[in-house]
């Protein structure tokens, strides 16, 4: 992961006690200061190619996926619990995709744990 020092401070802007709702979850430390990572493609998927995306936050990954199909747009993986997040991969009009993820700090003990789909975006 990448983090930009600071770049919680002007998240606080907008969410005061950020950082201490991420340490009470029991995010790991900084977690508010990144702003990039790196997610290697698994070995068992060879046949991915090595892309980018961007990710989103949104207030509810379910219902983002819904208002993108009700515009136009398509899901291209239907909305799923991963660790610390509820995600789902859409493709807007023009077929620029995009993921729409809900911080979910239950879904913390899903470490470890993978969903092939995530490797579609």
């Amino acid at each position: 992961m990448w983090t930009l020092p600071g770049y919680g401070d002007h998240l606080e802007q907008g969410n005061p006690d950020l950082r201490k709702q991420m340490a009470e979850v029991g995010a790991p430390v900084g977690f508010e200061d990144v702003v990039a990572s790196i997610n290697p493609i698994p070995g068992d998927q060879p046949d991915v190619a090595a892309h980018w995306n961007v990710t989103f936050a949104v207030d509810d990954a379910d219902a983002s996926a819904a208002k993108a199909t009700e515009l136009g747009g398509k899901v291209i993986v239907p909305p799923f619990d991963a660790p610390w997040v509820r995600t789902t991969v859409i493709a807007d009009t023009q077929g620029a995709t995009f993921i729409a993820s809900k911080f979910v700090p239950e879904n913390r003990d899903l470490a470890g744990q993978t969903d092939a789909t995530t490797s579609a975006a």
